[in-house]
């Protein structure tokens, strides 16, 4: 039995609508939270990091990369608003390999970089670090 139906939105594409999930595992700005049945509504910032759907007997797991935003909880609807975000199946690994390095490679170099330049590619490092993670998650567990 669903306790959820959950919305992955960006900016710039619906990424998931109306997924069923028993609970889910959210990266937050204060950690990672559990949400199970009758959680209390919430409205609370996302850190990048993988969200866990969990669709229980019925439904598969899903997961996926997401990099900051925010996740609302409102009865038996969640809502993720994320600036990037990206189902496991779809992550193209050679890609992310390649952006981290182009990614260091600007942070081996930092000088001339301002501080807003240094804080944008060490999120770019971060991205492909969970975009790479992900990516092996998913083959070792066949999904």
């Amino acid at each position: 039995m669903n306790n959820y139906t959950v919305d992955i939105l960006t900016p710039y594409a619906i990424i998931a609508k109306d997924v069923p999930a028993e609970d889910l595992l959210v990266p937050t700005e204060r950690g990672q939270i559990n949400i199970l049945k009758d959680h209390t509504h919430i409205v609370t910032q996302l850190s990048t990091g993988m969200m866990s759907i969990f669709g229980g007997a019925d439904d598969p797991d899903r997961y996926f990369s997401l990099t900051s935003g925010i996740c609302k909880v409102l009865e038996s609807k969640i809502t993720i608003l994320a600036n990037v975000a990206e189902e496991a199946h779809e992550i193209d690994k050679e890609r992310a390999e390649q952006a981290l390095k182009n990614a260091q490679s600007k942070l081996k170099t930092a000088d001339g970089l301002t501080d807003e330049e240094i804080t944008k590619y060490r999120r770019k490092v971060e991205r492909a670090q969970l975009r790479i993670q992900l990516s092996e998650f998913t083959k070792n567990r066949n999904l």
